[in-house]
């Protein structure tokens, strides 16, 4: 009995994450393409994000400039958020490829705040640095 008890409790708590939404004003369903990690310009490495809600949560993808990757994207409250189950493929490019790489996966793997400027522009920060990102040509 205490272990359907825990079971509930754990479906109940599990609720919220499952039904949230998304901000009004996040831009869904467009892809971006990163244009700078913390200020440095990487508009040619070819790192993009665009993200879903496919019907029971909000996943996002894109390319990392040699990998495509897909992670879990969790809206919290106001402009709050995170990226969770962050996964790549496994190619391996030339070292400054690899090293804007890993450098976008750790800053993106960090954010938790969102904003989009007055140009339009979607820019996500946490503790490592920060994405400048602009709607990709369709």
């Amino acid at each position: 009995m205490k272990r359907m008890g825990a079971a509930l409790m754990l479906a109940v708590l599990g609720l919220p994450a499952a039904a949230q939404d998304a901000p009004r004003n996040f831009p869904l369903d467009r892809a971006f393409r990163v244009i700078s990690i913390s200020g440095f310009d990487v508009q040619r490495s070819g790192l993009t994000l665009t993200v879903k809600h496919d019907g029971s949560r909000f996943a996002a993808a894109g390319s990392a400039g040699c990998n495509t990757w897909n992670a879990s994207f969790i809206f919290r409250d106001g402009a709050q958020f995170d990226v969770t189950e962050i996964v790549a493929t496994r190619k391996h490019c030339g070292g400054a490829r690899m090293k804007t790489e890993d450098a976008f996966l750790t800053t993106l793997r960090s954010a938790h705040r969102w904003r989009l400027d007055d140009k339009k522009r979607l820019i996500l920060e946490g503790e490592v640095g920060r994405l400048l990102l602009t709607s990709a040509p369709k």
